[in-house]
C-alpha cells in the first residue's frame, strides 16, 4: 500500500469517527446524516491532501456537509466535486463551494459550478473563493493570481456552517462570508528549522504546497524578530484596536512545546495592538510535517453575531472546534460510485441544429484537422513549455486531442447539437486531458455551449453569429475562473485577438472563410507576441521577477496550441465550406 494512497487515509478517518460516508472512489467526505431536501444550506470544501485536517475533518454538524481530497497537493477532480453535490443536495438545494485560491482548486471547482448550472440543473450553487494572505502586499499581488487561501479557511467553515446549521439562506450566508473575507480577516505563516535556541533558514510567507516564501532571514534566537514582522502584515490588513479572534495553525511538524512558546511571545506583542477575545491553537491547516506555524486574525467587529458563531457547538472528527463525541454517532460507511460515463444527448432540450453550411461533415472534418495536427506537434509544444515550464503542455493536449478522437470514432459525439457536443468535449478535456490546461479547455467548451441555449422550442439552424457568441462566452469563462487577462502570457492573448478579429470580420459581412480566416490570422499574430510578454499567471507568479520587460526564445505554448488549432481549423473549413 503506498503511504500517499489517499483513499487508504479516509478509510482510516472514517475508521475511527462516526457519522461519515466516504464516496471511496471519488475520496469524498460527506455527512451521514445529511438531508438532500431539508432546505439547509449545503458547503461544499476540499482541496489538496496534506493539509489534514483539512478539509474532511471538518465535516459534520455544524461545519461542513461535504469535502473531496486530491492527491497530495493537487485539486481534487471535476468528477468527485460534482458526484459530492449529486449526494448532498437535490437539484432544487441551495450550495456553496469553498475554495481556496489556487489555480488548481480555482478552475475545477469553476468548471463543476459551470456544469452543475448548465447541465445538471443546480442553479442555486455559488462559490466563495477564499484568499486571505496578507504576507504579500496588495499592490503586488498579480491580479491573474489573488491572494492565496490559507488556515483563514478553517473559520470560513466554522462561521458560515454555524449559519448553514440555524438555517439562514444562501443569501444571507452568502453575502455574510462575501464581507467577512474583504479586510476582515487576515493570515500570514512562516516556516524554519529549530537547531537549539536558534531558529535557522526562516522564510515568511512560504506557501502551504512549498511555494517561497516572500521574505527569508539570518538565524536568530527566539520568535520575537519573526513576530514583529508578521504583526506588522497584521496590522496593515485589520483595523488596529479591533476585537479580534486569533487562530495559531500548526503547519504539521511544530511540537507542542515550540508552539506553547510562540503564543506566549505572540500574545504578549499582539495583545499591545488588538483586543484578543478568543485564541485558538492546533493544527488545522497543515503543509504534511512542514516545520511552521501561521497566524490568522478575525476581525469581531465585523458582526456581532461572530462570537455566536465561532462558539456553536459542532460534531466533526477535528476536536479542535467539536464538543460532541463523534463516538455517538451511527458508525460510518464507505461507498463506491462508480465511473463516469459521456451524457448522451437529449435531443428535445437542444433547440440548435447544425445548418447544412455548418454540418456534421465539417465538424468532423475540424475534429480530425484539429485534434491531428495538436498531436503531431506534439514534441514542439513540449519544447518551447521547457523554457518556463514542466516541459509537458504538448504532451497533455495531444493527450486531450487523442481522447476527442476516439470519443468520435467511436461515434459518441453529438454532431448535430452544438451545445451536447461543446459540453462533451467539456467533460472529456476534464476528465482526460490533465493539468491546467485541461482545466482551462474544459471551462472554454463549457462558457461556449451557452451561445446555443435558447428558450424558443422550434429547432434554430446555427450560423457564424452563434460561433462568435460562443468564442466570446467561452473566453469569458476562462476570465471569470483564471483571472487571467490580456498581456499575461497565456493562451487568452491568442483566444481574445481571434475573438476580435472573427467580431469585427463578422459585422462587416464577410464571407464565412474569410471570417474564419482573419480569426486564424489574429491567434497566430497573437501568439507570436507573447514571445515578449512576461509570465503573469499561475503559481510562480507570486516569485516572478519585477522585470518589465525581457524577450524569451519561443512564444507561449499555450498560445501557440491555439495558433496551430486555429490554422487547422480554418484548412479544414476551406475544404469543407462551399460558399
Amino acid at each position: 500500500m503506498s503511504l500517499s494512497d489517499v483513499t487508504s487515509s479516509l478509510k482510516g478517518l472514517i475508521r475511527t469517527h462516526g457519522g461519515l460516508q466516504l464516496l471511496e472512489d471519488r475520496n469524498c467526505i460527506v455527512r451521514l446524516d445529511n438531508n438532500p431536501t431539508d432546505q439547509k444550506v449545503k458547503l461544499i470544501s476540499g482541496g489538496g491532501s496534506g493539509h489534514e485536517p483539512a478539509h474532511a475533518g471538518f465535516v459534520g454538524k455544524g461545519m461542513l456537509t461535504g469535502a473531496i481530497c486530491g492527491n497530495i497537493f493537487s485539486s481534487p477532480s471535476v468528477t468527485a466535486i460534482l458526484d459530492c453535490l449529486k449526494v448532498v443536495a437535490h437539484q432544487d438545494g441551495s450550495v456553496i463551494f469553498i475554495v481556496k485560491n489556487y489555480t488548481g482548486d480555482r478552475l475545477n471547482f469553476g468548471i463543476a459550478l459551470e456544469r452543475a448550472q448548465s447541465s445538471l440543473g443546480f442553479n442555486k450553487v455559488r462559490m466563495l473563493l477564499v484568499g486571505e494572505d496578507c504576507s504579500i502586499d496588495d499592490r503586488n499581488v498579480k491580479k491573474s493570481v489573488g491572494k492565496r487561501g490559507l488556515a483563514g479557511v478553517v473559520m470560513v467553515h466554522k462561521i458560515l456552517g454555524a449559519m448553514a446549521e440555524m438555517g439562514c439562506s444562501i443569501n444571507d450566508v452568502y453575502s455574510f462570508g462575501e464581507g467577512l473575507l474583504k479586510n476582515n480577516i487576515a493570515t500570514i505563516g512562516f516556516t524554519f528549522h529549530q537547531n537549539d535556541d536558534m531558529l535557522e533558514n526562516i522564510e515568511i510567507g512560504k506557501g502551504i504546497h512549498g511555494e517561497p516564501g516572500v521574505y527569508t532571514m539570518d538565524a536568530t534566537r527566539g520568535f520575537e524578530d519573526v513576530i514583529d514582522i508578521l504583526i506588522n502584515k497584521l496590522i496593515s490588513n485589520i483595523p488596529k484596536a479591533a476585537e479580534v479572534a486569533l487562530l495559531v495553525n500548526n503547519l504539521g511538524g511544530t511540537s507542542e512545546f515550540l508552539m506553547g512558546v510562540f503564543i506566549k511571545a505572540f500574545s504578549c506583542k499582539i495583545e499591545q495592538h488588538f483586543n484578543v477575545t478568543r485564541i485558538y491553537c492546533g493544527t488545522y491547516l497543515s503543509s504534511l510535517g512542514q516545520q511552521g506555524i501561521s497566524v490568522t486574525l478575525l476581525n469581531l467587529g465585523y458582526s456581532t453575531k461572530l462570537i455566536e458563531y465561532l462558539d456553536f457547538d459542532v460534531t466533526v472528527p477535528c476536536t479542535l472546534f467539536g464538543k460532541s463525541l463523534s463516538v455517538k454517532l451511527p458508525i460510518s460507511e464507505s461507498i463506491i460510485i462508480g465511473p463516469p460515463e459521456l451524457q448522451n444527448s437529449t435531443v428535445s432540450e437542444e433547440t440548435f441544429v447544425v445548418s447544412e453550411k455548418f454540418g456534421a461533415n465539417l465538424i468532423s472534418t475540424i475534429i480530425t484537422f484539429v485534434c491531428e495536427a495538436l498531436i503531431s506537434c506534439k514534441d514542439m509544444l513540449n519544447a518551447i513549455d521547457k523554457e518556463l515550464g514542466d516541459g509537458d503542455t504538448g504532451t497533455t493536449i495531444a493527450k486531450g486531442a487523442g481522447s476527442i478522437m476516439k470519443q468520435w470514432e467511436d461515434g459518441k459525439l453529438d454532431l448535430r447539437h452544438p451545445r451536447r457536443l461543446m459540453q462533451q468535449i467539456s467533460v472529456i478535456l476534464q476528465q482526460e486531458m490533465g493539468g491546467s490546461s485541461g482545466a482551462l479547455y474544459s471551462l472554454f467548451f463549457q462558457g461556449a455551449s451557452k451561445a446555443f441555449i435558447n428558450d424558443e422550442k422550434n429547432n434554430q439552424d446555427v450560423n457564424i453569429h452563434h460561433w462568435n457568441q460562443a468564442l466570446n462566452y467561452g473566453n469569458d469563462t476562462i476570465v471569470r475562473y483564471a483571472l487571467t487577462q490580456l498581456g499575461d502570457r497565456t493562451m487568452l492573448d491568442a483566444l481574445r485577438e481571434g475573438e476580435n478579429r472573427l467580431k469585427l470580420s463578422v459585422s462587416q459581412e464577410m464571407s464565412v472563410l474569410d471570417c474564419i480566416e482573419n480569426f486564424t490570422k489574429g491567434c497566430e499574430e497573437a501568439a507570436r507576441v507573447t514571445q515578449l510578454m512576461i509570465p503573469k499567471s499561475g503559481r510562480a507568479a507570486y516569485s516572478a521577477s519585477s522585470q518589465t520587460s525581457k524577450s524569451y526564445q519561443y512564444p507561449d505554448p499555450g498560445a501557440h496550441a491555439v495558433s496551430i488549432w486555429a490554422r487547422a481549423l480554418f484548412e479544414a473549413c476551406k475544404q469543407t465550406i462551399t460558399e
